[in-house]
């Protein structure tokens, strides 16, 4: 939440707010696991608590009491266990759930994660052909046998 706030001061609310589905694997911002504990909401619970005293006087009570508290507090979310995510979808209840284990994917063995070499961008692997240019078109269609009085080279 930090950096989309420094980022975008003044929309970054607005960024947020149009997001239908959010999805928190865990972080260690102060702010953001108080943005997560709000967006969580809170919770409706029952407390008791029981008095008694002895001596001559021996008395006992009985309190019933419905409070609210944070489904999770800033301190719960940021003690999250790793394995597990948040996750709200507008209209419905937020959900905790374990991650997804991705070394047990069927395709892992394709990413370097798994057996493959790691991809490098850029890098011509199994190449089936070559595109050479040149700058002299004439030259080249003549070459190639093909007539360049009706070909004009647009670069």
């Amino acid at each position: 939440m930090a950096q989309l706030k420094a980022l975008f001061e003044k929309q970054w609310e607005s960024i947020t707010g149009n997001c239908d589905e959010r999805v928190y694997l865990g972080g260690n911002e102060q702010s953001t696991h108080k943005y997560i504990s709000e967006l969580l909401g809170k919770e409706t619970i029952d407390m008791n608590t029981y008095g008694r005293s002895f001596g001559r006087n021996g008395n006992y009570s009985k309190n019933d009491q419905i409070t609210g508290r944070e489904l999770m507090t800033p301190d719960e979310v940021r003690m999250l266990d790793n394995q597990f995510a948040l996750l709200f979808i507008r209209g419905e209840r937020p959900v905790k759930d374990l991650k997804y284990d991705l070394l047990k994917h069927p395709n892992i063995d394709m990413t370097s994660d798994g057996r493959a070499e790691p991809y490098i961008h850029g890098e011509a692997k199994d190449v089936k052909f070559t595109i050479s240019l040149t700058t002299d078109f004439a030259d080249a269609a003549d070459a190639a046998g093909i007539d360049s009085a009706g070909y004009e080279l647009l670069s």
